[in-house]
C-alpha cells in the first residue's frame, strides 16, 4: 500500500500530482535542483529534498540522487511525471532493486515502446498499420542515403530515441540530403544521446490522433477515448482537444481497438498513449508514449476520471477498477500551453522574473507551476501553465477558452499569450479544418500587429501610467514630482509638444510628448502626431480605469522606470521606455541653440567648445524623471558655447549648448 510518494519532477506537473496525493491521503515529497529551491512546487508540497545542481543531468536526471532522496525521505513509491526519467527503463529497474514502486510501466514495456524503432516492430506484430520506411533504426549515413534513394519523396527523418519534434526533418528534395541527415543525427544525439534515425514516408495533410490507454499489467487494457493533437509547431503540440470530432464512428472504433490490442500484446501496466496519423479513412501508427501526457487534463475533463489516481491505483496492484463499458465521454475539452517564449523572435524561450500572473476564476481549469514573482530559468522547459476549457460541445469549449485567454494576464516576461489568443480565433481552427501542417503554414503570415487595435490609445495609456509614477496626482500643480526626487519639479508646460520618451514594442515605436494636465487630472499628450486626452483612475491593486472622450477601458498594469505592462480590452502589451530626446529646441537664442527639454540635472557634457560635431552627435546627458535624456546636435557645426556643467540643475527650455557655423555650408 503506497503511503508516501516522491514526485521526481518539477513545475506544474509536480503540483498537479501532489494535489491528487492530498485527496487520497498520501504524503507527497518534492525534489528540487539548486535553481528550483524557491519554486512553487517546493513551496506547495512542503516536504522537499535537494537533489543536485541546476542542470537537469545533475538533478532531475540523476538516478542515484533521486533514489537517495526517496529512501532518505521514507517514500515507498516514485512518480516521474512526464519528461526527465519518466520513460527511462534503467530508472524503473533501479527503483525495483531498491524495493521502491515505480508509478509507471515496467522496464520491459519502456524498452519495447520508448524507442520508436522497437515500438514500430511491436505495432507490426499487433497488425497495426505502420508508415512505410526503414525496418529499424539507422546510424550509418551511407546506409541512410541508400534507403532514401529508393523511396518516393517527401520523406521524414526522425530520431529513433525521442520525440517532441527534435531530430526531425521533412525531406522534399535530395539537393542537400547529406546535410539534412547530418543535422537530424546531430540534433538527435544532443537531445537523446543517440543519433540513430528512422526513415519514413512523409504523410502530408494528416491529422494527429492519440488514444489514451490504461493497463493492469496482466493483459487487461482499456481505452479512455482519443485526443486530437493536430495543431503543432515544428512537430510540437500547441493545442490538444478531446474527442476528435472529425472521426466517424467506424474509424474511431478501429483506432481505439488497435491501441488496446497493442497494449495487450506487451501486458502493458499503467497509463500510455498510442499515437496515429490519420489521412482520410487511412491511419498509421506513429509512436507510443509510455507515461502520463502533458495533455491528460482534456481526457480527465470528458471522462470525469483522475488519471493520476488511476496510475497510483494500478501501481498499488489494485487493478483498473474500471470496465470499458462503463467509461463514457461527455462534452468537449480543449487545452493550450502558455509558454515563456517570444513568438516574434521565432519562439525563442524567454527567461526572467514573472512580475504578475493572473488567470480567470471562471471558464478555465488552470494547471500552473508558477506564481507572481517567480523566476523562469534557462535550465528547463519554459511552460508557464496549461489552460483547459470544457463544455457540452466544441464551439462552446472554444468560446470559453477564447474568453479565458482574453482574461489571462502575464507581465514581466515574453510569452505566447497573444499568439494563442489569435490562434484560437483563426477561422480554420474555429471550423476544425486543421492538419499537422496548418500552424506552420499560418506562421508564415503571422503578425502580432494584427492583435493590436487602437494602438494610439494603448500607447497613450502606457505613457500616462508611466508619468503617474512621478507626479503628485493630488497636487494643485499636476506636474509636481511625487517626492522621489530632491532636485527639481517640472514647471507648467506650454502646449508645445516636446517628445521626451519613446515607447517600443517589438518593431513598433511611439514617440510621446506630454502636453498638459488639467485640474481634473486629465492628461493631454501627443502619441506620434496624434493628440490624445485621457484620465486614469486607480481602482485597486494594479487596476485602473482609462477614460477617453469616447470610451472607458478597465485595465491591469505593472510598470517600472524602463517598462510598462498593460492588459486591456482582451489584449496584452509590453512597452519598453526609451528616454531619448530626438526633437532639438531652437528659438530666439539662435537656430542652432540646443535647449533642455525638461527641468533636471546635467549628468555629463560630452563635447568641448570649438569641437566639430555632426547632426545627431551627442552633446549633453541629463537626468529627468529617473531617466537619462540624450541631447543631440541639430545639425553639423562647431560648438561655440557650453552653458552648463555636470551637476547643474537647469530649467526647462534653458540653452545648454550653442553650435554655430557648419563645415557643410
Amino acid at each position: 500500500m503506497i503511503k508516501r510518494i516522491l514526485i521526481a519532477n518539477r513545475g506544474e506537473i509536480a503540483c498537479r500530482i501532489a494535489r491528487t496525493c492530498k485527496l487520497l491521503g498520501i504524503d507527497a515529497v518534492a525534489v528540487y535542483s539548486d535553481v528550483d529551491r524557491e519554486s512553487r512546487h517546493v513551496r506547495e508540497i512542503g516536504h522537499a529534498v535537494a537533489i543536485g545542481g541546476s542542470n537537469a543531468a545533475d538533478s532531475y536526471l540523476n538516478i542515484d540522487n533521486v533514489i537517495k532522496a526517496a529512501k532518505d525521505s521514507g517514500c515507498d513509491a516514485v512518480h516521474p511525471g512526464y519528461g526527465f526519467l519518466s520513460e527511462n527503463p534503467d530508472f524503473a529497474e533501479a527503483l525495483e532493486r531498491e524495493n521502491l514502486i515505480f508509478i509507471g510501466p515496467r522496464a520491459d514495456s519502456l524498452r519495447r515502446f520508448g524507442d520508436k524503432s522497437a515500438a514500430k516492430v511491436e505495432a507490426q506484430k499487433a497488425s497495426v498499420p505502420i508508415i512505410l520506411g526503414s525496418d529499424g533504426k539507422l546510424t550509418d549515413t551511407v546506409e541512410i542515403l541508400k534507403l532514401v534513394n529508393t523511396m518516393q519523396l517527401p520523406l521524414m527523418l526522425k530520431a529513433a530515441a525521442g520525440g517532441g519534434g527534435k531530430g526531425m526533418r521533412i525531406i522534399k528534395s535530395l539537393d542537400n540530403i547529406e546535410a539534412d541527415i547530418d543535422a537530424a543525427k546531430s540534433e538527435a544525439l544532443r537531445s537523446f544521446s543517440d543519433d540513430a534515425l528512422l526513415v519514413e514516408q512523409y504523410i502530408d495533410k494528416a491529422r494527429h490522433v492519440e488514444v489514451q490507454i490504461a493497463g493492469d499489467g496482466e493483459g487487461n487494457v482499456i481505452h479512455l477515448f482519443e485526443r486530437e493533437c493536430s495543431l503543432q509547431r515544428r512537430h510540437q503540440k500547441v493545442l490538444e482537444e478531446a474527442p476528435a470530432i472529425f472521426l466517424d464512428s467506424a474509424l474511431r472504433q478501429k483506432l481505439l481497438a488497435d491501441a488496446c490490442r497493442l497494449g495487450e500484446q506487451v501486458k502493458y501496466r499503467g497509463l500510455g498513449t498510442v499515437e496515429f496519423l490519420v489521412q482520410g479513412n487511412n491511419y498509421y501508427f506513429l509512436e507510443v508514449n509510455p507515461r502520463l501526457q502533458v495533455e491528460h487534463p482534456v481526457t480527465e475533463s470528458i471522462t470525469g476520471l483522475d488519471l493520476v489516481e488511476l496510475q497510483i491505483r494500478i501501481a498499488n496492484s489494485f487493478g483498473l477498477g474500471l470496465k470499458q463499458a462503463n467509461i463514457k465521454a461527455c462534452g468537449h475539452a480543449i487545452e493550450v500551453r502558455l509558454y515563456a517564449e517570444s513568438p516574434e523572435q521565432n519562439f525563442m524561450p524567454a527567461t526572467g522574473t514573472i512580475q504578475h500572473v493572473a488567470f480567470p476564476e471562471e471558464h478555465l481549469r488552470v494547471e500552473s507551476g508558477v506564481n507572481s514573482g517567480d523566476q523562469v530559468s534557462s535550465f528547463y522547459d519554459p511552460m508557464i501553465a496549461k489552460l483547459i476549457s470544457t463544455s457540452k460541445n466544441r464551439q462552446q469549449a472554444l468560446e470559453r477558452l477564447q474568453k479565458g485567454m482574453d482574461e489571462t494576464i502575464l507581465f514581466g516576461i515574453d510569452n505566447n499569450r497573444n499568439f494563442l489568443q489569435q490562434l484560437l480565433r483563426q477561422p480554420d481552427v474555429e471550423s476544425d479544418n486543421i492538419d499537422t501542417r496548418l500552424l506552420d503554414r499560418w506562421l508564415l503570415n503571422y503578425s502580432d500587429n494584427a492583435l493590436i487595435t487602437q494602438v494610439d490609445k494603448r500607447a497613450a495609456m502606457a505613457a500616462a501610467l508611466w508619468l503617474n509614477q512621478f507626479r503628485q496626482v493630488e497636487s494643485k500643480n499636476p506636474w509636481n514630482s511625487n517626492g522621489a526626487f530632491n532636485y527639481w519639479t517640472l514647471s507648467s508646460p506650454s502646449d508645445t509638444p516636446i517628445y521626451s520618451i519613446d515607447l517600443h514594442q517589438d518593431d513598433e515605436q511611439w514617440r510621446i510628448a506630454f502636453i498638459r494636465v488639467d485640474e481634473q487630472n486629465r492628461i493631454t499628450l501627443m502619441v506620434n502626431e496624434t493628440l490624445v486626452s485621457l484620465r486614469l483612475t486607480s481602482t485597486g491593486d494594479n487596476a485602473f480605469l482609462a477614460e477617453f472622450d469616447d470610451v472607458r477601458i478597465p485595465l491591469t498594469a505593472m510598470l517600472s522606470d524602463a517598462s510598462i505592462n498593460i492588459h486591456a480590452d482582451t489584449q496584452q502589451s509590453t512597452y519598453e521606455v526609451i528616454p531619448v530626446v530626438r526633437d532639438k529646441q531652437g528659438g530666439t537664442e539662435g537656430e542652432n541653440s540646443v535647449k533642455a527639454p525638461m527641468m533636471g540635472e546635467i549628468i555629463k557634457v560630452v563635447v568641448a567648445e570649438g569641437e566639430q560635431v555632426e547632426e545627431g552627435d551627442l552633446l549633453v546627458v541629463m537626468e529627468s524623471m529617473k531617466m537619462q535624456l540624450r541631447i543631440e546636435a541639430i545639425r553639423a557645426g562647431v560648438v561655440s558655447h557650453i552653458h552648463c556643467k555636470a551637476g547643474d540643475n537647469v530649467a526647462r527650455g534653458a540653452v545648454v549648448v550653442e553650435v554655430s557655423g557648419t563645415s557643410n555650408e
